[in-house]
C-alpha cells in the first residue's frame, strides 16, 4: 500500500478540483437563472369580484324564497277551525299531562301533572327513569294572534315565538313533533264519510222461514256490550241463506279460512264477522277509524271498540284498577292497517271487538262462496 505524503495530497486534491471547475458558457448560464427579473404579480381588486359575489347573492335570495314559497303554497290556514278545540295529552311517555286550549285569539297550554308537586323531596332523576321523553320542550302559558296552517297530515301551529307541529294520525289523534300524542273530540278538517243508516246496532227478533237455521254462538268477539250475539244470553241466532248480494254491515255465519286453523286448533269451523268491505273497494284503518276508498266509515262498527266503547267512554267509565297496560290499551284503539284492496267475489270482514276474533286483518278479504248465510237476528 502507497502512503502519500503532505505535498503529495495536495496535489491530487489540486487536479481532483481541476475537474469541477464549471466553462465560462455554464457560469452565465447560471447568472441568468439566478438573476432573472422576477414576474409582477397582479393586484388582486375586489372590484374585479363583485359582479359575481353579487349574483351569487341574488341566485341563492331566489332560490330561498321559491323554496319558502313551495313550502307554504301547500298549506292552507285552518285557524278558524280550531276555536274551541281541546288538546288533550294521552300518551304517557313523559312526565306531562298537556292540555291546550284554543280561543278565539289565543291559546293556552296547560301541564296538568302533579306528581313532583306532591312530593318535593322525590328522587326526580329515578321518577323520570321510565319515561322516553324526559324533557319536553313545551312550556306552558297563553300565547296570543296564533295560526294553524295544514299540509297534509301536518297543522304548524304558530303564534309569537311559539312554533309546534303535529301530525294527525287518526280523525281524532295527533303526535307532537316531540313524540307527544294528543287527542281531542272535536272531528277536524273532517273528510268526506261513509255512512249506515240501516244496520241496527242491536239484534232483535227475527222471523224463520224454510230459507233459515238456527245457531248456538257463544264468542264475544262481537260484543258490543249486552253479549248481542252470545246464545246463552239472548236466545239461537238466526241464518238466512237467501240473499243475492251482501251489503255493507251485514254479520254473516263463514267457513273460517284454513290458515286461522292451522295457528289455533280451538277456532271453531265457522265463524261470525260483519261484511265492511264490498267488491272493488278500498279498506284501511288509520288511528283505530276504518276507512273505505279514503272516506271515513262513519258507523258505529267503522272504529275500535271494547265491548262497544270506544276509548273516551272506555277510560271514563272503566276504572284503572280493572287494566295494567293502559298504554297498550290506547294503541288497541288507535291501531292502524295498511290498505287492502277487496277483489272481486270476496268481501271484508271485522268482528265488532277486533281484540277478541279473527277476520280479515288475519287472513285478507274473504270469498263469498265461504259465506253460508247472513244473520237477521235471533230467534223467538
Amino acid at each position: 500500500m502507497r502512503h502519500l505524503s503532505d505535498e503529495d495530497i495536495v496535489q491530487e486534491l489540486e487536479k481532483l478540483g481541476q475537474e469541477f471547475i464549471p466553462t465560462p458558457m455554464q457560469r452565465e448560464k447560471a447568472r441568468q437563472q439566478l438573476f432573472q427579473p422576477t414576474r409582477q404579480r397582479k393586484a388582486f381588486r375586489m372590484n374585479s369580484l363583485l359582479p359575481s359575489i353579487v349574483s351569487l347573492i341574488v341566485l341563492l335570495s331566489v332560490g330561498i324564497g321559491f323554496y319558502v314559497s313551495i313550502g307554504e303554497s301547500g298549506a292552507t290556514n285552518v285557524t278558524a277551525s280550531w276555536e274551541g278545540v281541546w288538546l288533550d295529552q294521552t300518551s304517557i311517555t313523559s312526565p306531562t299531562r298537556y292540555v291546550f286550549k284554543f280561543e278565539k285569539d289565543s291559546f293556552t297550554i296547560e301541564d296538568r301533572f302533579t306528581s313532583f308537586v306532591y312530593n318535593p323531596e322525590m328522587d326526580k332523576e329515578k321518577a323520570l327513569r321510565g319515561y322516553k321523553i324526559k324533557e319536553p320542550s313545551l312550556v306552558p302559558g297563553e300565547y296570543s294572534n296564533y295560526t294553524v296552517k295544514r299540509k297534509g297530515d301536518l297543522y304548524t301551529i304558530t303564534a309569537d315565538e311559539f312554533t309546534y307541529t303535529l301530525k294527525q294520525f287518526g280523525p281524532r289523534r295527533f303526535a307532537g313533533e316531540d313524540g307527544i300524542e294528543y287527542s281531542t273530540q272535536t272531528y277536524l278538517d273532517q273528510i268526506e264519510v261513509i255512512t249506515d243508516d240501516v244496520t241496527p246496532e242491536r239484534l232483535e227478533i227475527a222471523q224463520q222461514n224454510d230459507h233459515t237455521f238456527l245457531i248456538e254462538w257463544g264468542s264475544d268477539s262481537m260484543d258490543r256490550g249486552n253479549h248481542d250475539f252470545n246464545t246463552l244470553e239472548h236466545g239461537k241466532l238466526v241464518v238466512s241463506t237467501d240473499f243475492d248480494e251482501l251489503q255493507r254491515g251485514q254479520p254473516v255465519y263463514y267457513h273460517t279460512p284454513s290458515s286461522v286453523i292451522a295457528k289455533n286448533a280451538a277456532v271453531p269451523e265457522m265463524y261470525i264477522g260483519r261484511v265492511v268491505g264490498l267488491p272493488g273497494e278500498t279498506v284501511e284503518i288509520k288511528g283505530g277509524q276504518v276507512y273505505i276508498d279514503g272516506k271515513m266509515l262513519d258507523t258505529f262498527y267503522g272504529k275500535a271498540t271494547r265491548r262497544g266503547a270506544g276509548e273516551e267512554e272506555y277510560f271514563n267509565t272503566v276504572p284503572s284498577s280493572a287494566y295494567r297496560d293502559e298504554q297498550g290499551i290506547r294503541d288497541y284503539f288507535n291501531m292502524d292497517m295498511a290498505a287492502v284492496t277487496v277483489e272481486e267475489n270476496t268481501v271484508f270482514i271485522l268482528v265488532d271487538q277486533w281484540w277478541r276474533g279473527y277476520d280479515s286483518r288475519e287472513y285478507g278479504p274473504l270469498p263469498i262462496g265461504e259465506i253460508e248465510g247472513i244473520i237477521t237476528g235471533t230467534a223467538e
